[in-house]
């Protein structure tokens, strides 16, 4: 009786050590986490652990995304699957705002026809985050901003004109302007 008494306790000793061992690297993992989100916040790079939180994740894409590092952000943004609807909103949006920023920028540079792909990507990226919180306001002003912006009807083509040397050229851009002033 007591060799089972040894063994039992033995056992409990073990399992206690196990979970205060996990329990001490979910803890470790958070203050990691939290210490990366006010380092991002400050302004400074930090890169998330591998199992990160989904907030560490959403703070590295606006991290990213407000430097207008895109392609970074987008590598970013699979590590989102799982999040709660809010925070995928959030991240979509914050690529959709850095794919209007570079938008703008080339058409400043009368760049026209270069930046309707991004206003088309960022049309996309608005859409997302409506996708997962359709009430988010701000997206749907942004949305209907870029839909002013670049219309979405497909233009017409020349009937019978198969021959791409032969097809009329394109005069116009599917830009009107910049829309200046509230909706």
């Amino acid at each position: 009786m007591r060799r089972f008494g040894f063994i039992l306790l033995s056992l409990t000793l073990l399992c206690s050590a196990v979970a205060a061992g996990w329990f001490g690297y979910a803890v470790w993992g958070d203050w990691r986490d939290n210490s990366d989100i006010r380092a991002m916040a400050a302004g400074r790079n930090a890169v998330p652990r591998d199992n990160a939180d989904t907030r560490a994740v959403l703070g590295r894409i606006l991290f990213l995304a407000h430097r207008d590092k895109l392609l970074e952000a987008q590598d970013v943004l699979p590590l989102m699957i799982g999040a709660p609807d809010v925070q995928m909103a959030e991240a979509q949006y914050a690529i959709g705002n850095a794919r209007m920023r570079a938008a703008f920028e080339l058409i400043q540079t009368a760049r026209l026809n270069d930046s309707i792909p991004e206003v088309s990507l960022a049309k996309a990226a608005y859409r997302d985050a409506l996708r997962a919180d359709p009430a988010y306001k701000d997206a749907k002003v942004n949305l209907d901003l870029a839909m002013r912006l670049v219309r979405d009807l497909p233009r017409p083509e020349a009937e019978g004109d198969s021959d791409p040397e032969n097809r009329p050229r394109r005069l116009w851009t599917d830009l009107p302007g910049m829309p200046r002033g509230a909706p």
